[in-house]
């Protein structure tokens, strides 16, 4: 990393002119009423997942077991997540100080993802090892799932593979005494101020061919942002984990981190209208997403998914790129960080990136 780096100078989350930007303001006709109401609806629906989401603290409960039918699984439990909801909140009322870190390690830890929103995991190369001979079989999988699919046909969610623990609990198992002995569960359950342990495991494979976050504009003839898939994440209440599985450099995907930008992004209503949007697919730059996102009374133009819309002339482009850290191999086996602040991560130009991302979260009881 590069500790010489300064902190975010903001106390607030980019917020982009959308009336004079070249791809809305500049070339979206003036929206009638109808588009205008369907943006409403399409806003309220995000506000009431989001919303729904906190107020649960959905990342904290047990994964739906049929993905298919997630809502109806989840009612048919609701006894059960009720429970959760209830013993969780309680808990952390009656914390307090208890989870301080304890171990010089993980007051350490604890101090850098304070200040910076970020800390660069260190694993010894053994650990290392492994981990991929863990994690292989999933590779393979995920490979057998990306092959013959042209970048056209292939989706963001095709690229990860999320291991179920009630199949593997060997491998989570395996992640949280490894966290443990390097003091990040302690230092992310003093961050978080309950007990957490490594969650939701999730290998993922990303190259060039994917196309997730290029040519956004190129209908209105506007080139990229060169904060291009920078964002904050639609969670709340966790750390999130990244290993590097191969050797990552500066061309096949390191992860960024604006740092400090952790504190710029707690105001409740700013992130509500923000993740409502990312919820209700607002926050997508194809034509018809924009369309409807533009239709939004101004107070509502956020997103939580902003960089591709920030002009390359901005003022928010020198504070975000000249405080990011870039984590590669050199750096750091990983990242552990907070999901609230600016980042991004596995932008590949060239080779590929194989990565797997955790979450730190309540474990349920």
């Amino acid at each position: 990393m590069s500790p010489g780096l300064g902190q975010y100078p903001l106390d607030h989350l980019p917020i982009v002119d959308y009336r004079n930007h070249k791809a809305y303001g500049q070339a979206l006709a003036k929206p009638g009423l109808g588009t205008r109401i369907a943006a409403l609806k399409r806003f309220a629906f995000g506000m009431m997942l989001i919303a729904g989401r906190r107020l649960a603290d959905y990342e904290h409960l047990p994964r739906p077991k049929d993905k298919q039918r997630k809502l109806q699984w989840m009612l048919r439990h609701s006894p059960t997540y009720l429970r959760l909801i209830v013993s969780q909140r309680l808990r952390r009322m009656a914390a307090g100080s208890a989870y301080a870190p304890k171990t010089t390690t993980a007051k350490a830890i604890l101090n850098t993802i304070e200040q910076d929103g970020i800390f660069a995991v260190q694993l010894s190369a053994d650990q290392l090892a492994d981990m991929a001979d863990r994690l292989q079989p999933y590779f393979g999988e995920l490979e057998q799932r990306l092959a013959g699919k042209s970048p056209d046909q292939r989706k963001f969610d095709e690229t990860r593979l999320w291991i179920d623990p009630d199949k593997d609990p060997e491998i989570y198992a395996w992640f949280n005494e490894t966290m443990r002995a390097t003091g990040i569960v302690e230092a992310a359950s003093a961050y978080l101020k309950r007990q957490v342990v490594v969650s939701h495991i999730v290998p993922q494979i990303n190259d060039p061919s994917d196309n997730f976050w290029a040519n956004h504009f190129v209908d209105v003839g506007v080139e990229d942002s060169i904060c291009d898939y920078f964002h904050v994440d639609a969670t709340y209440n966790l750390l999130k984990m990244i290993i590097y599985v191969n050797e990552v450099g500066e061309e096949n995907g390191p992860f960024s981190y604006v740092k400090g930008s952790h504190r710029a992004g707690r105001g409740f209503w700013d992130g509500m209208i923000r993740r409502a949007n990312d919820y209700a697919e607002l926050s997508w730059t194809k034509p018809g997403y924009r369309k409807l996102f533009f239709a939004l009374p101004r107070a509502l133009q956020r997103k939580g998914a902003f960089g591709a819309d920030i002009p390359n002339d901005s003022r928010y482009v020198r504070p975000l790129l000249d405080n990011a850290l870039r984590v590669t191999s050199a750096n750091g086996a990983g990242v552990l960080f907070d999901p609230g602040g600016i980042h991004r991560g596995g932008m590949v130009r060239a080779g590929r990136r194989l990565a797997v991302g955790m979450m730190l979260t309540e474990q349920p009881d």
